[in-house]
């Protein structure tokens, strides 16, 4: 099977020019400070100063960028599909289920994810639950406006379902896609960013369409 939507290749950091790729650094340094620091001491140890002293930033910076501590732990979250990549997949004829994944692989590597900062984050979601929850929380929203996309793309498609039969497949196809997208990334991310989500995407996919 092939996708029809191409994954972007990532930009790094490096990549970039001026005031973007210095604030995208110094994100990312604070960041990476704040995790090392809880998984060191624990996050309920740790203080905003900490942080700085390890980031080598004045607390002003980091107030431009997190409001807490914990804001800082939770990282800004994970990127989400611009405006025109989402107009673009309701109007595509590109089977719907492919075409979500492709869309969400595609919005979280528009920009290279720093793999040190993921494996970090992962070891203190494990090690802290109460971190991991508040994660999860601050997901729900994304979730509900990614029901709404999948929902208008599935009425374009089926203009005469009605709308209950419409939010069960709707509701399916998010479950199962971010389930796809967890194994991709999970390959990826044990590649060390060198897998080609294009190929990692069909072969997740030939595994579902196996068990089901």
């Amino acid at each position: 099977m092939q996708i029809m939507q191409t994954v972007a290749r990532p930009a790094t950091p490096e990549a970039m020019t001026g005031r973007e790729a210095k604030r995208e650094r110094t994100r990312i340094r604070m960041e990476t400070a704040a995790c090392e620091l809880a998984l060191e001491h624990g996050s309920e140890h740790i203080t905003v100063d900490q942080i700085c002293a390890a980031s080598e930033v004045s607390a002003r910076t980091f107030f431009n960028y997190f409001g807490s501590r914990e804001a800082a732990l939770l990282g800004v979250g994970k990127p989400v599909p611009t405006p025109e990549a989402v107009a673009a997949y309701v109007a595509s004829d590109e089977p719907a289920f492919e075409g979500f994944i492709a869309m969400l692989m595609d919005a979280a590597l528009a920009r290279e994810p720093n793999l040190h900062l993921i494996r970090l984050r992962r070891e203190l979601f494990f090690r802290e639950p109460a971190l991991a929850s508040q994660s999860f929380a601050r997901s729900i929203a994304t979730r509900g406006e990614y029901v709404k996309i999948i929902r208008e793309r599935l009425r374009k498609e089926q203009p005469t379902a009605s709308d209950p039969e419409i939010d069960d497949e709707a509701t399916v196809l998010l479950a199962t896609a971010l389930g796809i997208v967890q194994v991709v990334g999970n390959r990826w991310i044990e590649s060390d960013g060198t897998a080609d989500p294009d190929h990692l995407i069909p072969q997740a996919i030939e595994r579902l369409r196996r068990l089901v």
